[in-house]
């Protein structure tokens, strides 16, 4: 077959899809078992590739937010500890293990 002449194949369309990378992933018995447990959640006609996609944004959506919830605690914790009155008797808390377990330093 020469189709240095411009002609197209019928097989092969000249638009694709997406202009992105596209990224192959193994269903495996993991990702089998969380798209089995998201199913009642979803649209049972959607297909697999759009699931997975958006359960990866959901996922760092997610994990974004945890790890912003994580640093928001540190940030609290820190504020506390470093003030005049953070709550709590600071001399119990520099000696607790001596209170509690009798180890001098």
């Amino acid at each position: 077959m020469n189709f240095g002449d411009g002609a197209t194949p019928r097989c092969y369309h000249r638009c694709v899809p997406t202009r992105f990378a596209r990224i192959p992933v193994t269903k495996d018995l993991a990702l089998t078992d969380a798209l089995e447990r998201v199913a009642p959640l979803l649209d049972p006609d959607q297909p697999a590739a759009t699931l997975v996609h958006d359960l990866a944004i959901r996922g760092a959506e997610s994990l974004l937010a945890e790890r912003g919830a994580q640093a928001e605690a540190i940030e609290r914790l820190i504020e506390r500890s470093t003030s005049k009155d953070p709550g709590f008797d600071v001399e119990v808390a520099q000696r607790v293990d001596e209170l509690a377990w009798g180890i001098q330093r």
